[in-house]
């Protein structure tokens, strides 16, 4: 699996990802500040690069938000494994279910992967399309909860 770097922020400083985050999240200084658990002026000093970011809040920060620490440190993502960048919308696993672009994306990757390894060979004929409705089926009839998105962005489960 390659890792995959974000174009234009290798070169972002720590306080300038921290201030991308906090914007992404709809937060004030204050705000992000308490959730980080640092005092709102030390806060103030990272955005203005006055102070260098603590090893404290850089723990906080992946502790509330697991999903930059990849790319916080690296400034790479991996979206197959949950680590992206903010502003990534890539759909994660929740309580409510899986998101159907997850599930397909998934099995397309599995299913390139074993055609470049020779374990399965495509035939003539064969719509392996039909093979992700059954993946889809399956998933459901074994309990699972698919996500879909509609095209008028009305969320649909599908569950048994």
């Amino acid at each position: 699996m390659k890792i995959k770097p974000i174009y234009g922020t290798s070169q972002m400083k720590l306080k300038d990802k921290f201030k991308l985050i906090r914007k992404t999240q709809g937060l004030t200084q204050t705000a992000f500040a308490e959730k980080l658990d640092v005092a709102f002026r030390t806060y103030q000093k990272y955005e203005h690069g006055t102070v260098e970011v603590s090893m404290k809040a850089f723990l906080s920060l992946t502790k509330n938000h697991p999903e930059y620490a990849l790319w916080l440190s690296t400034s790479s993502v991996e979206p197959e494994v949950g680590q992206i960048a903010p502003g990534n919308n890539t759909p994660k696993m929740g309580k409510d279910g899986v998101p159907a672009e997850l599930l397909n994306a998934a099995f397309e990757q599995t299913l390139t992967t074993s055609i470049e390894l020779g374990w399965i060979t495509p035939k003539e004929g064969v719509n392996f399309s039909m093979l992700s409705d059954l993946l889809r089926h399956d998933f459901v009839q074994q309990g699972g909860r698919l996500i879909e998105q509609a095209e008028d962005d009305e969320v649909k489960t599908t569950a048994v």
